[in-house]
């Protein structure tokens, strides 16, 4: 696939921010976005002119159906209250978003100190089992491990930046296999816009190259509050 047109690369954007790039294609374009920095200020320029579309919508009630498909996915409901209605992709993706904001929210609320200058993200798999939670000020990242996390001896899980503006990511830390951890930012990553956040795995102590080495595992987008 030719990543240089750019007309192709804006439609591939414009899916992966709407959740309608699904499975291996949008894990794919998840690591492309690791080593193409046209493919990271494609994907944060569109981000910056969708996400205050979305803002602008008149505020409204969740339909009961959805609000109920959101509290069995957050495990707020009995096993035995589910819903039986089927639901398109689109809808389908609208319900995933939401939980993940509205669980990211809640699993963060006791950092989030100052939400105007809060960000928050939520390291998971494609089945939206959450890893690591993560709320990011000006100067730290507080990174909270779930009892999902494959726990490794002899690697590491780093985590990344990928800078909006297409420089090379930049390592924020090692992630905790268990607990929280408080990580710096380190000044190289300050003041930059975040196009994604990015996790791979490497030899214990951190890639050695001070660039990612081992397979990208994960990449989420970041929310601010």
């Amino acid at each position: 696939m030719k990543y240089d047109d750019q007309n192709l690369l804006d439609e591939l954007a414009v899916d992966y921010i709407l959740g309608t790039m699904r499975g291996a294609a949008r894990r794919r374009f998840q690591k492309l976005m690791m080593s193409q920095p046209n493919i990271r200020q494609t994907v944060w320029r569109w981000e910056q002119h969708l996400n205050p579309l979305a803002e602008s919508l008149p505020t409204s009630a969740p339909n009961p159906e959805v609000w109920l498909k959101i509290q069995r996915r957050l495990g707020w409901l009995p096993a035995e209250q589910r819903v039986e209605t089927r639901t398109t992709s689109r809808v389908s993706w609208l319900i995933a978003a939401a939980a993940s904001i509205l669980l990211a929210v809640v699993m963060l609320r006791p950092y989030l100190v100052d939400p105007v200058s809060q960000q928050v993200a939520l390291i998971q798999t494609t089945d939206a089992k959450v890893w690591w939670s993560i709320a990011k000020t000006e100067l730290q990242l507080t990174v909270r491990a779930t009892s999902a996390v494959q726990a490794h001896t002899d690697k590491d899980y780093e985590l990344w930046m990928l800078p909006a503006n297409g420089q090379a990511p930049i390592s924020l830390g090692l992630l905790p296999q268990n607990q929280e951890r408080i990580l710096q930012v380190p000044a190289a990553a300050k003041d930059l816009m975040i196009a994604a956040l990015a996790v791979s795995i490497e030899p214990k102590g951190g890639s050695p190259t001070g660039a990612p080495t081992g397979e990208v595992l994960f990449t989420a987008e970041v929310i601010t509050l």
